[in-house]
C-alpha cells in the first residue's frame, strides 16, 4: 500500500500586510490638459485687451473727428450769420444814403451798430458808417435854409442852424471824423433868440 499523504491544503498568508491598511494606489500622472487651458486663457485675455484698445482708439478718433466737424459747422454757421447781419445793416444804410445821410439817419444806424452783439460785424458796420457823408437834417428851420443851401452840407466853415440843441449835437457827433480831418478841433452851439441853434466849428 502506498502511504500517500493527502495533499495538504496550504494557505498562504502575507504577514507583512495589515488587513486594515488601504491598498497602495498607483500615483496619478499629472493632467496634461491643464497647461493648455492656461495657455488658451492667456491668449483669450490678450486678444480681448488688443480688441479693447483698438476699439477705444477708434472711438476716440471718431469723437475727435466729429468734434472737428461740429466746430467746422459752427464756424460756417457763424460766418453765414455774420454776413447776414452785415448785409441787413448795409441794406438799411443804402436806403438812407442819398448823396449823404442826415444826422437822424446816422444816429439810427449808430444805434443799430451799438445793439450789434457780434464785435466783428460791429466793426465792419462802424467802418461803413464812418465813410458816410453827413448832410444837414431836413428838420432845420427855414431860417437856416438860406445859410445851409448856399454851402456844402459838409462845409464846416459855415454856420449850421438847427431847431434844437440835440439836433445840433447829434449832427456834430455824427460828422466828427470829417470835421476833425478838416482841421477843426471843437464846436460851439449858440441860440439866436428865435428858437434856433447855430452850430459853428472852431479850428
Amino acid at each position: 500500500m502506498n502511504n500517500q499523504e493527502p495533499k495538504s491544503r496550504v494557505q498562504r498568508y502575507n504577514f507583512n500586510q495589515d488587513p486594515n491598511r488601504p491598498t497602495r494606489q498607483r500615483p496619478r500622472k499629472p493632467r496634461r490638459w491643464w497647461p493648455w487651458v492656461m495657455t488658451l486663457l492667456t491668449l483669450a485675455i490678450a486678444i480681448l485687451l488688443v480688441l479693447g484698445i483698438t476699439h477705444h482708439n477708434n472711438s476716440a478718433s471718431k469723437t475727435a473727428s466729429s468734434s472737428s466737424n461740429s466746430a467746422s459747422l459752427v464756424a460756417k454757421a457763424s460766418s453765414v450769420s455774420e454776413q447776414s447781419a452785415y448785409e441787413s445793416f448795409k441794406d438799411k444804410y443804402d436806403d438812407f444814403n442819398d448823396n449823404g445821410i442826415t444826422v437822424s439817419q446816422k444816429q439810427k444806424l449808430q444805434n443799430m451798430i451799438n445793439d450789434e452783439s457780434n464785435s466783428a460785424v460791429q466793426s465792419r458796420e462802424q467802418k461803413l458808417l464812418d465813410q458816410a457823408q453827413t448832410k444837414s437834417s431836413s428838420t432845420q428851420s427855414s431860417a437856416s435854409s438860406s445859410s445851409a443851401s448856399s454851402h456844402n452840407p459838409t462845409s464846416f466853415d459855415a454856420v449850421h442852424t438847427f431847431s434844437s440843441v440835440d439836433d445840433a449835437q447829434n449832427w456834430a457827433q455824427a460828422s466828427k471824423n470829417q470835421w476833425l480831418q478838416a482841421g477843426y478841433t471843437t464846436y460851439t452851439i449858440t441860440s439866436d433868440g428865435q428858437g434856433n441853434y447855430n452850430l459853428q466849428f472852431v479850428r
